[in-house]
């Protein structure tokens, strides 16, 4: 105990020591909004030039959703130190919060007037496009975005949005699959699958396994084979790691080969055959197999298609 209130009490003397920048993050971080609005708010009372207190007491005001309070202290902070373009971004997030977008959008261009690399307001500019439904300015942004930060998910998934309002169907699709290579899990994940399977493209599927709503690569197989390749074993991991999780899961391996049902048979065993070499506690009574020479139909938003070599992957009712 007296450690933590060792702890506090340094925070609070860096505080009144001019020290917003080193405790501001400190309070963000550990979500203590209300206690950092009281030390940097006397901070600011104390010294009403420190634009740091300023910006770190309207940060947290935004963080409790009280924007209309967080607005007059990020305006200060902008106020007293007019180049820094974080400031300005934030005024721009504010205003957002508020449903003033017009403000938040010169918020963020004023902000790259300043930093023609600040990565936020290149992508909540785009954002700003993409809700307008200007697409290619849209696009812009979340390339230069990609530019700068090569793997920043909100970019990569809301370029192939925009792609897909300038109908560039190809290039739409090619964005959903690298988007997913990096970030198939999650809601957004999911939603990456399901709109790259509307274009009757089944690379990625979403899968009930259990109680869970998961995205998995679907299973491809050597040339001339019936083994997995390298990244279908990936997605044999993954069923592995929640047959293994969760002991009352039964899984149904249900492969599809459009005129050779033999084939299809060797498939679903081969899928087995690889889990239980590698885990061989969950036992095959927990991975029954099923098998069709016939093509799988898969219904994707309002069109039927069918596919002529694939698997899925059924929870079993216990």
């Amino acid at each position: 105990m007296k450690k933590i209130a060792f702890a506090g009490l340094l925070l609070a003397v860096l505080a009144l020591a001019g020290c917003a920048k080193v405790v501001g993050p400190y309070y963000l971080e550990s979500e203590k909004y209300e206690e950092g609005i009281e030390v940097l708010g006397d901070q600011l009372r104390e010294n009403p030039g420190d634009a740091s207190s300023a910006y770190y007491v309207g940060r947290y005001y935004l963080a409790l959703n009280k924007p209309e309070d967080g607005l007059p202290y990020l305006e200060k902070a902008v106020a007293l130190d007019p180049e820094n373009a974080d400031y300005v971004f934030w005024t721009g997030v504010a205003h957002w919060a508020m449903l003033d977008f017009e403000r938040e959008r010169a918020a963020y261009k004023k902000a790259l007037s300043l930093d023609p690399e600040h990565i936020s307001a290149n992508l909540y500019l785009g954002h700003g496009y993409l809700d307008q439904g200007e697409w290619t300015r849209a696009l812009e942004q979340y390339d230069t975005v990609i530019r700068l930060d090569k793997y920043n998910p909100e970019a990569l998934y809301n370029r192939s949005v925009a792609l897909s309002g300038l109908k560039r169907t190809q290039e739409e699709i090619a964005g959903w699959k690298k988007f997913l290579e990096f970030y198939p899990a999650g809601t957004l994940g999911m939603e990456a699958a399901a709109r790259l399977n509307l274009h009757g493209d089944f690379t990625y599927r979403n899968f009930i396994i259990g109680k869970r709503n998961i995205t998995l690569k679907s299973m491809t197989f050597k040339p001339g084979s019936s083994d997995p390749d390298a990244q279908s074993k990936e997605t044999l991991h993954v069923i592995s790691a929640l047959l293994e999780t969760n002991k009352d899961l039964t899984l149904n391996v249900v492969s599809y080969v459009d005129g050779d049902a033999a084939r299809a048979k060797a498939y679903a065993k081969s899928i087995r055959d690889y889990v239980l070499a590698g885990h061989p506690g969950i036992g095959a009574q927990r991975l029954p197999l099923s098998w069709f020479g016939t093509a799988e139909t898969v219904e994707a938003g309002d069109r039927t298609f069918s596919l002529d070599k694939s698997v899925n992957f059924i929870t079993g009712v216990r």
